[in-house]
């Protein structure tokens, strides 16, 4: 009888290979860990003052080491059950020391979202930390861009209120000079001889009243047009928001420039295929937006 000799394909190696590294880098995983939770223990017993002798003589650590290991341990250790029923085992366990470095300090939810959106065991650590700087530069800007709007937000209240506040004062002065008016034809159509005041003293009141209302008028009016004025540039936060943008393409096209000048002192080549096809994308987003 023949031997039956196990036909091993490529696909059965490959699938074996997988297996065994990924269970290697799980039992990495809970070995950082249980360090890092042992570490924590070991630096409230050395006395103060020695920790960072005693990591180099006892462990051969550096304290950066250690540091790394202790934090790993808090938020990756500490076997809480998220939302979704895994422990932050199950959703970074197969990660290797180095890719959990780029994500140390990031919150739980965000750090979640990252490795939904993201096969992070197939990159490096080098590309997760790109990938959470990214992330946080989309956050800070954004941050900003809210905080630019809450500030045109205030300044479109306080617009408002100037343009009130002046509309007020005009409808004041012209009710003052309605009601003034009013007196004046009640004091010329008074009997000559009850009159408190000869014609030459009314003459000079009534030129006074108006030319005291007058200016109060002008100055209502000044006051409602400079309100008005800034409240049509506090009232359009979008104009605001596509010009602040504007600025960050400016400032990363002059960036890319400065690249490519340096991409010029090594690689010639390499620069001239680049600027072709950046300038042919610039070109295209042109037409596009025009």
């Amino acid at each position: 009888m023949e031997d039956v000799v196990a036909v091993r394909s490529a696909e059965i190696v490959t699938a074996e290979i997988v297996m065994i590294r990924d269970n290697c880098r799980k039992v990495l995983m809970d070995s950082v860990v249980q360090i890092g939770t042992r570490l924590e223990e070991l630096k409230q017993l050395v006395p103060q003052g020695q920790w960072t002798a005693y990591l180099t003589d006892k462990l051969g650590y550096k304290p950066s080491t250690a540091q790394n290991y202790m934090r790993i341990a808090r938020e990756f250790g500490d076997g809480q059950v998220g939302l979704d029923g895994r422990t932050a085992a199950d959703t970074f366990g197969s990660l290797g020391y180095s890719q959990l470095l780029p994500l140390l300090g990031m919150a739980e939810e965000e750090r979640e979202e990252l490795a939904e959106e993201h096969d992070l065991p197939s990159m490096s650590s080098r590309e997760i930390a790109a990938l959470v700087k990214e992330r946080d530069d989309a956050k800070a800007n954004a941050d900003r861009l809210k905080e630019k709007d809450k500030l045109l937000r205030s300044k479109l209240r306080e617009a408002n209120k100037e343009r009130d506040k002046a509309q007020s004062s005009l409808s004041d002065a012209t009710q003052r000079e309605k009601d003034l008016a009013e007196r004046l034809d009640e004091l010329e159509k008074r009997p000559a001889e009850v009159r408190e005041l000869t014609e030459e003293e009314l003459g000079e009141l009534r030129e006074k009243i108006r030319a005291e209302n007058a200016e109060a008028v002008r100055a209502a009016e000044a006051r409602a047009l400079a309100a008005e004025e800034r409240l049509d540039k506090a009232k359009n936060p979008a104009a605001h928001k596509v010009n602040f943008l504007f600025g960050e393409l400016r400032g990363v096209e002059e960036r890319l420039e400065q690249a490519l000048a340096e991409l010029q002192q090594t690689d010639e080549a390499a620069r001239e295929k680049f600027a072709a096809v950046i300038a042919d994308w610039m070109r295209k987003k042109g037409d596009e937006l025009a």
